[in-house]
């Protein structure tokens, strides 16, 4: 801090030249001679730059853009530092959405259908949410950095012990490396799917005249939404064949067919339909042992086997061979984040925020006051941290400077989706009757219930939403006027998630100027927790959310929802005829099934959404 203190001297006595020319001078010798750090991260060595810094001088706009020229290595690698963490947190906070307690399951889940033959088939249930969140309690929030100091106590003194830390850095890189194949597979996958829906959207809007199309893999047809239909419908009725679309591309992509001789173009077409089945299929795997149990794993498609496949490959590269490191530490160590991101939930804005200001003081005692931190930051060789270079010039980021925030932002944009459902909620009057055992008569009681909007699943539709906006020059772009339900439910408003990523991204471009200037290792947690409570918190008291923003929980209990029990004239409840098939098959002594593995497609229905 002494360091600092100089630099705020200056800002009193000093003249603004000469304050820019002392806080250059601390850059200089950084740059040259020092290693500094940011959170868990270091800047290495770089070019001398006395020459620009004695030719430096706020009159002479020349030597700026020579100082700000010799900088230029240090500006490009802190901005990919930057843009790596704020990617994978945009990425997994959106990963990591589910239906909110304030919107309903889908209606039609599971409900039986009649196909064109007069076969009736039920239709499989669609999943309203994705992997299981542990949802961290307010003890958890207390005991956090208490545990996190241990872990990096401990690692410290063992570093110590050891000397030589190329054992421990293989043990930590194995187990890292095993978790990595899961959570990394992950990542690629979805970064697969992610690509496929840019190439293979549901719906897009033609530049010609703005109408909007949706893509029927069934029947290998495009539909256009008729010029009478009002956005917020979407009934078959809405839609109408175009004959003259057979591919499944928008006009854009599909145009270089044109070119193309007729029947190749026609085999070309055929083939583009049978990958986009293949790439946008999504299969379920069912084992069952009689009296043991069953187990089904859905959402298995080629994106996921693929990115397993590309993370087993990875590790082994980084693992046994040891090649790309730079590079493939960030993709191990991104892999780790991205998948954390989902499967932690802060709860609540108490909890989350307890959590960042317990992390907050154990970052500044563990960075400023002990060398627990910059020495095993430094000393272990693990995906446990993001790194760039550019010219010479290195630096790291912590894994838990991005998970840790991540995690509170991640709550924010879920909190923006509840928001977005509360909002739909509606209060209809209700008039229940109770019959009573022995009475003749019956109870009517005036009551309101809450009728909460379906919930429509927003991820996977990056593809319709770039495809759907319109494009003006110069880099000017807005939404179609022409919408679906699955359109509007992926644009929700999203006011705290931006809140709190460009809070995120200021404070980290503060720790980063600060590890610049003071020459000291930076405990990126000081910077980015007082800007994004400030900023999140602060927003809520001036719109005047503040209530809500504290009620609001993740607690499973709170989703509830009213259940129509259908009843006879003695007030039983009325079995349904599934049900009593159930019943039956229970009561038969057929024959049943000892061991089953499948592998399930979806059915012909699933591939022709009305919500998307």
């Amino acid at each position: 801090m002494a360091e600092l203190g100089a630099v705020n001297g200056s800002l009193a006595e000093g003249s603004l030249e000469e304050i820019v020319a002392n806080v250059t001078a601390n850059l200089t010798t950084n740059l040259t001679g020092n290693n500094v750090t940011v959170g868990n991260a270091t800047a290495g060595s770089g070019p001398a730059l006395a020459a620009a810094r004695a030719a430096f001088s706020l009159s002479d706009p020349e030597s700026i853009k020579q100082l700000i020229y010799a900088y230029r290595h240090v500006f490009l690698m802190e901005g990919r530092i930057l843009a790596l963490a704020l990617g994978i947190i945009y990425l997994g906070a959106h990963a990591s959405l589910s239906r909110p307690h304030s919107a309903a399951p889908r209606e039609d889940d599971g409900e039986s259908k009649t196909t064109e033959d007069g076969q009736k088939s039920k239709k499989k249930k669609k999943r309203t949410a994705d992997v299981a969140k542990e949802s961290l309690r307010l003890s958890d929030a207390l005991l956090m950095p208490v545990f996190a100091a241990g872990a990096l106590i401990g690692l410290y003194y063992l570093i110590q012990y050891m000397q030589d830390p190329t054992l421990l850095n293989r043990i930590i890189r194995a187990y890292t490396s095993l978790v990595a194949v899961a959570s990394v597979g992950s990542f690629l996958g979805d970064g697969l799917s992610l690509v496929s829906s840019f190439v293979f959207p549901n719906v897009w809007t033609s530049r010609r005249d703005g109408r909007l199309y949706r893509i029927d893999a069934t029947k290998r047809v495009q539909w256009v939404k008729k010029m009478a239909a009002t956005s917020a419908s979407d009934s078959a009725d809405d839609w109408e064949e175009d004959s003259s679309r057979k591919t499944p591309f928008p006009d854009l992509t599909a145009a270089p067919l044109a070119w193309l001789p007729a029947s190749t173009a026609a085999t070309v077409t055929s083939l583009a339909w049978t990958v986009r089945r293949v790439v946008r299929e999504s299969w379920s795997i069912h084992v069952s042992l009689r009296g043991v149990g069953a187990e089904e794993v859905e959402g298995l498609s080629i994106h996921t086997v693929a990115g397993l496949v590309l993370a087993a490959s990875t590790v082994y590269l980084d693992y046994f061979l040891g090649l790309f490191p730079s590079l493939l530490n960030n993709v191990l160590g991104l892999g780790l984040s991205y998948f954390a991101l989902q499967v932690v939930s802060g709860t609540s804005f108490a909890i989350g925020s307890t959590v960042l200001l317990g992390l907050f003081l154990y970052d500044i005692v563990m960075v400023f006051y002990t060398p627990f931190m910059v020495t095993v930051a430094t000393k272990v060789e693990a995906p446990i941290k993001i790194v760039a270079a550019s010219g010479g010039q290195s630096g790291m980021l912590g894994l838990g400077d991005i998970v840790v925030p991540g995690i509170y932002i991640c709550l924010c944009l879920r909190y923006d989706l509840y928001r977005f459902y509360a909002q739909q909620i509606r209060h209809v009057n209700t008039t229940l009757t109770t019959q009573v055992e022995g009475q003749e008569t019956a109870t009517k009681t005036k009551s309101t219930r809450e009728v909460k909007a379906p919930y429509i699943d927003p991820q996977g539709r990056w593809g319709d939403r770039l495809w759907t906006w319109t494009w003006t020059w110069p880099w000017s772009a807005t939404p179609a006027a022409e919408t679906t339900p699955g359109l509007t439910a992926a644009r929700f408003t999203k006011p705290y998630f931006i809140t709190s990523m460009v809070a995120y991204g200021i404070g980290l471009m503060g720790a980063m100027a600060a590890m610049l200037i003071t020459r000291k290792g930076q405990p990126a947690l000081f910077y980015l927790v007082p800007v994004m409570l400030i900023a999140t918190w602060g927003r809520a008291a001036v719109t005047g959310d503040l209530k809500g923003m504290w009620a609001y929980t993740e607690d499973s209990s709170l989703d509830t929802k009213d259940v129509v029990v259908e009843v006879d004239a003695n007030g039983k409840p009325v079995k349904k005829d599934e049900e009593k098939k159930k019943v039956d098959e229970k009561k038969d002594g057929d024959e049943r099934d000892v061991f089953v593995f499948a592998i399930r497609a979806p059915p012909e229905t699933d591939f022709f959404e009305m919500d998307i």
